[in-house]
């Protein structure tokens, strides 16, 4: 697993103070690039990559039609993703007047890949800064604070996307960072839809006072009621941070923004009002 994860983790690893982050739920190949690395967002979260029995490596999103995209990017070790996808994640830090410099991969339970990586106890580097972990079922504490460390030894860091399971999320956190090294240095909070209700000064208070980046969900027609214009998100996040609560702050998805006609530019400058 830690040769598989290797092949597409390498471009050095970048702290943003205050991340103003996009979930990119849309096939990265179809998305639009231009307006996301220049609408204020600075941190990109690439959803998702799943690992296979086999320790491979599938790169599962959304194509502009909503068709599944399923792309094998790591076999048998090797990198067999292409360096069109390659280029074009690494286009997100490097190309003209970004604003761009963090981008993660998303590592989320919706398949098997919390289940593998804790039954394989393991153990990334490329076009990546750090692996976000989106466990939303398994939680199993040896295994996720295991592959934060591993991660960590490779110079990456590691965030977490918890939407539940509090206790949890405060046990790991405290065992993966301690006084010399914040490994696990952002907390992107669902605060929609199953984390709808959550408070992220609650979560800070959990978490030993670490600051917290929730994530509203944009407007959509898959749960229009969960999702959220620009104007409702300045509102929430300002308050937020008005309590000392937030670090910064994010959104659920780029695919959604494209598909509603909504505005990426909208949505990013609200973060850069609120958090600079």
């Amino acid at each position: 697993m830690h040769t598989a994860l290797a092949c597409i983790l390498l471009l050095g690893s970048a702290v943003t103070a205050a991340p103003k982050s996009m979930f990119l739920f849309k096939d990265v190949l179809q998305s639009n690039t231009t307006a996301l690395t220049t609408a204020g967002f600075n941190t990109l979260l690439i959803f998702r990559i799943g690992l296979t029995d086999a320790g491979d490596l599938v790169y599962y999103s959304t194509g502009g039609a909503g068709e599944a995209v399923d792309a094998p990017v790591v076999s048998d070790g090797a990198y067999t993703g292409g360096t069109t996808l390659s280029d074009k994640i690494r286009s997100f830090k490097s190309s003209p007047g970004t604003l761009v410099d963090r981008v993660e991969v998303s590592l989320v339970s919706q398949d098997t890949t919390f289940q593998i990586i804790r039954d394989l106890r393991c153990g990334p580097r490329g076009n990546l800064d750090a692996l976000n972990n989106d466990d939303e079922g398994v939680y199993d504490l040896t295994s996720t604070v295991a592959f934060a460390q591993m991660l960590g030894g490779m110079g990456l860091q590691y965030t977490i996307a918890p939407y539940t399971n509090r206790a949890f999320w405060a046990d790991a956190v405290s065992r993966i960072n301690n006084n010399t090294q914040q490994l696990l240095d952002h907390v992107y909070l669902q605060v929609y839809d199953g984390g709808a209700g959550n408070d992220p000064a609650a979560w800070q208070s959990a978490l030993g006072g670490m600051k917290i980046a929730p994530v509203e969900w944009v407007v959509n027609d898959a749960k229009p009621g969960e999702g959220t214009s620009p104007a409702a998100a300045r509102d929430e996040f300002v308050r937020w941070f008005a309590e000392g609560a937030v670090e910064g702050a994010g959104y659920w998805n780029d695919y959604d923004v494209e598909k509603m006609g909504s505005s990426y530019t909208e949505y990013g400058a609200v973060l850069t009002e609120v958090f600079g």
